[in-house]
């Protein structure tokens, strides 16, 4: 997974999961799936956080075109990490969300991703210009 630069990379969101014994696979650490459903978690949270949905974020919904995950580090059972969401390439109706998982105790990462999100009118099922709304927390948000 190729990074973008910096500059192009804007922060949005920060919270923090406690790995649970639901999250493990049969190699007793953190499953692969679950690292998926932590991006799904934060993006949510981020959503909410700014009175926002998947469903409606300011006239059509969101839809995922594609995932990449680097698994860095193994996570195992009670460990506390911090997921962090930032946003790239950012156009009319397309974006990147990046993802960060990181060890609180260690400060490691153990899994980095990506999300390509598109905006999407579900009634008429086609692609959707990307809401003003949506477009600015895209590009201004800093906490």
């Amino acid at each position: 997974m190729q990074p973008p630069s910096e500059s192009s990379v804007c922060h949005l969101y920060n919270c923090e999961l406690q790995v649970r014994v639901s999250d493990l696979n049969y190699g007793n650490h953190l499953s692969n799936d679950t690292i998926l459903s932590y991006f799904h978690e934060i993006r949510v949270q981020w959503l909410s956080h700014n009175q926002l949905s998947e469903q409606d974020v300011g006239g059509c919904g969101l839809i995922m075109t594609g995932a990449n995950i680097e698994y860095l580090k193994q996570g195992n059972l009670h460990q506390k990490l911090t997921l962090s969401l930032s946003v790239s390439d950012v156009g009319k109706a397309r974006f990147n969300l990046l993802y960060k998982l990181k060890d609180q105790q260690k400060g490691h990462l153990v899994a980095i991703g990506e999300t390509r999100m598109g905006c999407f009118d579900y009634q008429r099922q086609k692609p959707a210009r990307m809401p003003q709304r949506l477009l600015s927390l895209l590009l201004s948000e800093t906490n």
